[in-house]
């Protein structure tokens, strides 16, 4: 291994270890009800992963606490610094505290877009949200992504994620590469669904199976689970050479599940959409059981009820491989899990549990 993957390597561990280390008393101070303040919680479980991240905190020209842009302004909690300006704002609230009130969100965003920073971050210590200041969509919509430290399993993803807050991944504009790749992605996403349901997209299925009349192509597509899907694309930033210290040296997908080491390669291509709802994806790539499958497989049933992990009013009823119903409404699991959180992007499979608190990720691992 070279000295410059010894040091990723190593840097990665770092960051891992502090947040395993920084977790461990989360339970403790959540069971003392209320005694653990705002203060408190930056002290004990947000400042040291700042450090780990590469940020001297002692150093005022690199990280600023409570820090106004113009002397009338409101504090931020952490200002971030690179060549003496804000790149980064982090807003920290009480480990007691739920991250889904929209003033908070909204106070955040405004502060760091007062001051012209394009990044900032939510957390109560236990989860970390990051948002996309200048994204041209509703506030509560400019969540990028979002990660929990405060389950084991979810430690190795949150680690990777948290890398890109680095000091030298946000010189390296890193996560503004992956936000873009990201954002287009979802627009195509959204644009490919609409089109399997238009009518052009019927009429060149009927060019290619010319015996089939119309009205039977469109009652087999409403049949049809189709979905579209993309390789993970933290995994594949995070491996590109753009990305720097704090990067992992292969690529590693933010889930829980184990896999194999991935081989080096160019990166593979956008799995192709298939009737089935499976990704037709590339040799060699290993592919997750979908929803679909865990039902085929009978790990998950028709009729189980789901819910939003820490999501209060989130319980779902499985209907089928692709679908629950919420509040009356037949929906997808993702747009469950984006309904239920108001995220514009979710991780189903390690938010989504059953009522013995198992998630679709544990059903995936089941033998």
């Amino acid at each position: 291994m070279s000295a410059a993957r010894s040091q990723t390597a190593a840097a990665l561990g770092h960051l891992t270890d502090t947040l395993r280390r920084v977790a461990e008393p989360i339970p403790r101070l959540r069971a003392q009800a209320g005694r653990i303040s705002e203060s408190d919680t930056k002290q004990i479980l947000i400042t040291p992963v700042l450090q780990a991240l590469g940020w001297n905190i002692l150093e005022i020209e690199e990280v600023r606490s409570e820090y106004r842009h113009n002397s009338n302004d409101n504090p931020v909690d952490y200002a971030l610094l690179l060549s003496r300006s804000p790149v980064l704002f982090v807003e920290a609230k009480a480990l007691g505290d739920k991250l889904d009130e929209r003033k908070w969100i909204v106070q955040t965003i405004n502060y760091a877009n007062a001051a012209g920073v394009d990044w900032c971050v939510l957390t109560n210590g236990a989860e970390w949200r990051i948002y996309k200041v200048h994204a041209q969509v509703e506030a509560d919509r400019k969540l990028f992504t979002a990660v929990k430290i405060d389950t084991p399993e979810a430690l190795d993803e949150a680690a990777r994620v948290l890398s890109l807050l680095s000091r030298d991944n946000m010189r390296a504009r890193a996560i503004d590469e992956l936000w873009q790749a990201w954002h287009v992605d979802r627009q195509v996403e959204v644009a490919l669904e609409q089109t399997l349901q238009d009518d052009p997209f019927v009429k060149l299925i009927a060019k290619r199976a010319p015996l089939l009349p119309l009205a039977d192509i469109r009652k087999s597509l409403r049949r049809a689970t189709i979905s579209v899907s993309y390789p993970n694309i933290f995994r594949d930033i995070l491996n590109a050479p753009s990305a720097s210290a704090l990067a992992p040296q292969a690529p590693v997908p933010l889930s829980p599940t184990p896999t194999p080491p991935a081989r080096a390669s160019a990166p593979a291509p956008a799995p192709r959409a298939t009737a089935s709802g499976k990704s037709a994806a590339s040799p060699g790539r290993l592919r997750l059981q979908s929803t679909k499958d865990l039902i085929r497989l009978g790990r998950l049933k028709v009729g189980d009820t789901l819910t939003i992990r820490d999501r209060d009013d989130s319980a779902a009823r499985v209907l089928d491989g692709r679908h629950v119903e919420f509040k009356g409404q037949k929906m997808t699991f993702n747009q469950w899990g984006q309904r239920v959180t108001g995220w514009l992007a979710i991780r189903i499979y390690t938010e989504a549990c059953l009522p013995d608190g198992k998630t679709l990720n544990e059903l995936r691992d089941q033998p």
